[in-house]
């Protein structure tokens, strides 16, 4: 599958409030970093407009975007070079502007926000203009809970050293930037892991499927249903990795961001595939490309799935599982997701997960869900703390398995939450056999 659809810059994940001590990042107390990005904006921003004023073309294009209307006053504050809106609602504000500026904003809205990206940016002014009036309403339901028999033998065969394991490779490359040679040998390999794991399963396929604009590609995983396989039920994770201090270069384990959301899918495919899951509905994995430069991959494959009308019945996101920092084992949060789906997701946790659980917000969008809740499905993330509790070493050479001590423990409810929500949202024949195998009638008790 090749992207033609335009891309959607978004935050690219959970930013912390504050670094880990001895993280290998810049200090924002006294503000030089963001008076240095400032000034570093306003220049580039003169001399495009000096190359345009002579007749000449810039280096690349310019992008619409669409700001937060209550960021957009903190931004004219600090006077960084937005411009004027070219439109505008009670959510948002439309502005025009050059591709090369988009990596300073997005470094701007970092140290002023403690987010990355934090923007929506569309190629047609169309595009952006939509975004003003929010996201397209989702329909979804109703969710049900019957595959007891199936989902809870299951439960049991999820493995801390799986996981681990599948972290320890993905965090090996040096980082798995979406520009990067190693972040498109990242998702070869995942592509190749996944593929082995699901061979028993008759029809499953992977995918690598290429963007435009950018080398690394996404990798899905599409496990056919039976009966309803024209209903899709989507499970993914951003593969990529980003250390917010450098590009290609730089050093970024991502770890935990997001190489445990990561692991977590992947240990779920390797206990299913074990079990023989024949799912009822069509089941894809997805591991997205570009997320931490903007949910650029799952907007693109968003978007595709939207604009071909298929009917996605419900979304979830793993992005960051491997860190305990709050007292609760799993937050699921409250904003741009589904009400539904997210109330779902709780009772799934209270049914076979059987861990303390609470909500958390994280601000205008955060993570790949978004890019599913902004085209009309309904999506849910489970996360590993409150976002104030969150693992503060991401987008650092930080990030690593050490950081989270060492194990995967934190993130095994996840994989059981990821096995119920596959099995109970694509439904499977096995549950109804066992079911009828293991009632009182066909025991012969009474």
């Amino acid at each position: 599958m090749s992207s033609k659809i335009v891309s959607a810059v978004l935050l690219c994940a959970f930013v912390p409030a504050a670094f880990a001590a001895g993280a290998d990042a810049p200090s924002f107390d006294n503000g030089v970093e963001i008076t240095s990005i400032i000034k570093e904006a306003k220049l580039r921003a003169k001399e495009i407009a000096a190359v345009k004023a002579s007749g000449a073309k810039t280096k690349g294009t310019s992008q619409w975007i669409s700001l937060g209307a209550g960021d957009v006053s903190t931004l004219d504050a600090a006077t960084f070079p937005l411009g004027e809106p070219v439109a505008k609602s009670d959510r948002a504000m439309v502005f025009e502007m050059p591709d090369e500026l988009l990596p300073l904003l997005s470094k701007f809205m970092h140290s002023k926000f403690n987010r990355c990206g934090g923007f929506f940016a569309h190629r047609t002014r169309q595009g952006a203009e939509q975004d003003l009036a929010g996201p397209i309403k989702a329909t979804g339901g109703p969710y049900t809970i019957d595959q007891q028999s199936w989902v809870k033998p299951l439960l049991s065969n999820v493995k801390e050293a799986e996981v681990r394991s599948t972290i320890e490779s993905m965090a090996g490359y040096n980082n798995r930037y979406y520009t990067a040679d190693t972040g498109v040998a990242a998702a070869k390999w995942l592509a190749s892991r996944w593929q082995s794991l699901a061979a028993k399963i008759p029809g499953a396929k992977v995918d690598l499927v290429n963007h435009d604009g950018w080398a690394q590609p996404s990798v899905v995983l599409t496990i056919p249903g039976g009966d309803m396989a024209q209903e899709i039920v989507v499970l993914g994770g951003h593969l990529d990795s980003i250390n917010q201090w450098g590009g290609n270069e730089a050093r970024a384990p991502g770890a935990d961001d997001n190489a445990s959301g990561i692991a977590t899918l992947t240990e779920a495919i390797r206990v299913l595939a074990d079990a023989g899951f024949k799912p009822r509905r069509t089941v894809q994995f997805m591991g997205y490309a570009a997320e931490e430069v903007g949910l650029r991959g799952s907007a693109d494959i968003a978007a595709q799935y939207q604009k071909a009308g298929k009917k996605v019945v419900g979304v979830v996101q793993y992005d960051m599982t491997g860190f305990k920092g709050s007292s609760e084992d799993i937050f699921l949060l409250t904003d741009n997701v589904d009400a539904d789906l997210t109330q779902f997701m709780g009772k799934l946790i209270d049914e076979y997960v059987g861990v303390k659980w609470s909500t958390t917000e994280c601000g205008y969008a955060c993570s790949d869900h978004a890019s599913w809740t902004q085209n009309g499905y309904p999506s849910a993330l489970p996360f590993e703390a409150s976002f104030d509790g969150m693992n503060h070493a991401l987008h650092t050479e930080n990030d690593t398995l050490g950081t989270i001590g060492g194990s995967a423990e934190h993130a095994v409810p996840f994989v059981k939450l990821a096995i119920a929500f596959a099995s109970e949202l694509a439904k499977t024949p096995q549950a109804a056999r066992l079911a009828k195998a293991q009632s009182p009638a066909a025991s012969g008790s009474k």
